[in-house]
């Protein structure tokens, strides 16, 4: 029996997990939407290479295949774009990449949207493909919503009503509802909400109580966890119109990582002043573990932004990573300041510092009480 035939959209880390999860039960095939690649994938390859990184490190082409045929020829698309932008600008991008892909797919397919929308968004995509294609959803045309969250597992994908007789999911082993879309557009922006607001009240009242030298008890969150939401912040913003509650609160968080980055800096700075630091004698480490092949730029941009600005005070900045070695992170010479922004560098950070008792290393933890040590 022939295999269903699907394309990922997006040589992302969120599609190829996509593809190693039903590459046993279908012909998959890999788009690079950068460098407008196919890839075939089979059960060996994904076998011989567990994460995207070795996939895009080995040197053997699979197969390549011009884009537009692969699209055209698959009964399954799914749309996990790697988006390079940041705020409105990335929900443009990614608007503009759907348009693309919706050029070359036909009738019988079934779409399969990755990137989180705010409420009503999957209607907007919805009437962007049917004018793309000229199909209709029911009528050639499926679609379906799946907002993966960077490094989640796969849930149910949610389709409209009209995509039960045709999607082709159930021959994926993939689990479908059908008819409640909008449902899920509103639990995953309420997740998103409720998570964001609670962390950037912490980062707030936290500001605060420093400015009033007081103490508070801080959940332990990092920036990275802020950071991590803020395409989805702008999708629900771009949803909803101007002057709605629902803007003001994904507003405000992302309103309130640009002030936590400013935070840090100037933590930063008073920290090098009270240990009497020379700038010239410092290395400032932003010890920020970022996947650079997952689908958001958030926090990667993020990440630069933070190192720029530090840049402004300090000369010898750098970004770390947990696949960096001790002896290209941390200078002997110099007095090195880690900034920590997540817990798994946290971990690596302390491994470091044990293993360097010779080296002088401090911690600044950007969390939302910005603790020292």
């Amino acid at each position: 029996m022939q295999k269903i035939k699907v394309a990922v959209y997006g040589l992302t880390t969120e599609g190829y997990s996509i593809a190693s999860q039903i590459v046993e039960k279908a012909s998959v095939t890999i788009v690079d939407d950068t460098l407008q690649m196919a890839m075939e994938l089979n059960p060996a390859i994904v076998k011989g290479n567990p994460t995207l990184q070795e996939l895009v490190g080995g040197e053997s082409l699979m197969g390549l295949k011009p884009v537009s045929q692969v699209l055209s020829e698959a009964r399954v698309v799914f749309f996990t774009p790697k988006l390079r932008k940041l705020g409105d600008e990335s929900v443009i991008e990614a608007n503009a990449k759907l348009r693309e892909v919706a050029k070359s797919i036909t009738k019988g397919t079934t779409l399969v949207n990755a990137l989180p929308v705010g409420v009503g968004g999957n209607n907007d995509n919805v009437a962007l493909i049917e004018k793309q294609t000229g199909l209709k959803l029911g009528d050639g045309l499926s679609y379906g919503y799946l907002p993966l969250r960077p490094g989640c597992e796969l849930a149910t994908v949610s389709c409209f009503a009209q995509a039960k007789e045709q999607a082709g999911l159930d021959d994926l082993g993939l689990k479908a509802s059908y008819g409640n879309i909008i449902g899920t557009e509103l639990e995953y922006a309420s997740s998103v909400l409720n998570v964001t607001s609670s962390i950037a009240t912490e980062i707030e009242l936290m500001r605060k109580a420093k400015g009033l030298k007081a103490t508070g008890k801080s959940a332990e969150t990092y920036i990275d966890d802020l950071a991590s939401y803020i395409y989805d912040l702008t999708a629900i913003q771009a949803s909803e119109d101007v002057g709605e509650p629902l803007t003001y609160l994904a507003g405000a968080a992302v309103k309130s990582l640009e002030n936590h980055v400013r935070y840090i800096v100037d933590e930063t700075r008073e920290q090098l002043r009270e240990m009497q630091l020379k700038a010239s004698r410092t290395r400032v480490l932003v010890a920020w573990t970022v996947d650079k092949y997952e689908m958001r730029a958030d926090r990667m941009k993020t990440a630069e932004s933070l190192v720029e600005r530090l840049r402004d005070y300090v000369t010898d900045v750098r970004q770390a990573q947990v696949s960096d070695g001790r002896d290209e992170t941390i200078d002997p010479y110099k007095h090195n300041i880690a900034i920590i922004c997540s817990k798994k560098d946290l971990d690596w950070m302390k491994g470091l510092k044990t293993g360097s008792r010779s080296s002088e290393l401090s911690f600044l933890r950007a969390t939302a009480a910005l603790q020292r040590g």
